[in-house]
């Protein structure tokens, strides 16, 4: 039933979407007339909608209109396929008949949830390792990502003495662990928005280089130090990598998503939905962009009449 409620409602989106409203806000012709009665209260298809509306529509909007891009952005691949149905095979064994009584209630077959929503997330999934692809040197150049090994020390002689084993080959593994680090000793891919690393540490990482070598940092609070190696800051060398911690920051994610709204011409006519993602999700109104730029244009072509 909530699958059919929210179909309804984005079927409804979009067809504001074509046809606007005067009022800047979307009514039914038929709003009066009576879906179903509970005892003497009837219940009418514009106070359903009304309802629908307020608890469906802002996200409903942005769930159909992201599937909708995905879906165009996004072939489906063959591991896409077998990792649905893995799923969808995992859930039947583990729940047994109440996943199939579940189907039933959202309205759903199987191959519609499977195409509809594993398979679709799946697509979604993708669309920010593809705006990277398509952006990546504005993405590097925002962004900054390094490779580093990075250990962490509470005190200077710890920090010390770890820099001397590891200038002298000790592994950072078994350094880190001698010398009281809580550091993997695993290289990471650090960015200028990384905010497991201190301020001034993250500092330094950005301007050191592989020819560094181990060099020892102390932190933000002067109290605790780092000893760090580069490992690689040349993004070309290690792409694949950078690519896969880029999408898993949340500013990345969504400058994504207005990426690909302001590429599909992302608009919303209705007021109710409008405020209720411009709260929610403030950053996918490109049609604000736009009005902001027109805006800016006529006004730089009255400053420049004037100045004639």
């Amino acid at each position: 039933m909530k699958k059919k409620i929210i179909s309804i409602v984005a079927l409804l989106f979009v067809t504001m979407s074509l046809s606007g409203c005067t009022d800047a806000v979307a009514k039914l012709n038929d709003s009066n007339e009576v879906l179903f009665s509970v005892g003497k209260q009837n219940v009418t298809k514009g106070q359903l909608y009304s309802q629908m509306m307020n608890t469906y529509g802002p996200s409903a909007a942005i769930s159909e209109s992201s599937t909708y891009i995905a879906q165009k952005e996004i072939p489906v691949t063959d591991e896409m396929k077998q990792s649905a149905q893995e799923s969808i095979d995992s859930y039947k064994s583990y729940y047994g008949d109440a996943f199939t009584k579940h189907l039933e209630q959202i309205g759903m077959t199987e191959e519609e949830y499977i195409n509809e929503n594993l398979i679709a997330s799946l697509q979604a999934a993708e669309l920010p390792k593809k705006y990277i692809e398509e952006n990546f040197d504005t993405v590097i150049t925002l962004y900054k990502p390094v490779k580093a090994t990075l250990l962490n020390f509470t005190t200077q002689d710890e920090a010390n003495a770890a820099l001397e084993e590891l200038k002298n080959g000790g592994d950072p593994t078994e350094v880190a662990t001698k010398n009281n680090s809580t550091s993997s000793g695993e290289p990471e891919i650090y960015t200028i928005n990384s905010t497991s690393v201190d301020s001034v540490i993250r500092t330094v990482i950005n301007s050191a280089t592989k020819e560094d070598g181990w060099f020892k940092a102390a932190a933000s609070d002067g109290a605790t130090y780092a000893v760090i190696r580069i490992e690689e800051n040349d993004v070309n060398n290690f792409k694949d990598e950078a690519i896969d911690a880029l999408v898993e920051l949340s500013t990345l994610q969504d400058e994504s998503t207005a990426y690909w709204y302001k590429k599909y011409d992302f608009h919303i006519y209705d007021k109710i939905i409008y405020d209720a993602v411009a709260k929610d999700y403030p950053s996918y109104l490109v049609q604000d962009q736009l009005k902001q730029a027109i805006d800016q244009a006529v006004n730089a072509a009255d400053e420049a009449n004037s100045n004639e």
